[in-house]
């Protein structure tokens, strides 16, 4: 049993490996993702590796790698956001699906 502050009743001075910190939210979490939308469309989810792997900038930061600057880029909740226009919208799925999926 785990008491409200995360501590073991019945083992006091265990500590339980199912025990949660939800006190810094800017700390990274073992499995934090981020779905990926361009124009609307899900491509994938941007999991966060390490604390150093460019985090919510880190796809931005790819597009703009690969040769694309016209697009827009907003970071809403969990969900990253890419409008671009109709004439390299494809491109950019194309090439953030193979992104997403080495990642």
């Amino acid at each position: 049993m785990i008491n409200l502050n995360g501590q073991n009743t019945i083992a006091p001075g265990i500590i339980s490996a199912f025990a949660t910190y939800e006190g810094d939210t800017a700390l990274k979490k073992s499995q934090d993702t981020m779905n990926v939308y361009v124009n609307g469309d899900f491509i994938g989810d941007k999991v966060l590796i390490a604390q150093g792997d460019g985090g919510l900038n880190a796809v931005k930061d790819y597009l703009l790698n690969k040769g694309f600057s016209d697009f827009k880029y907003k970071v809403d909740g969990n969900n990253i956001i890419i409008n671009a226009g109709d004439d390299i919208c494809d491109e950019i799925k194309d090439h953030l699906k193979v992104y997403l999926n080495i990642r």
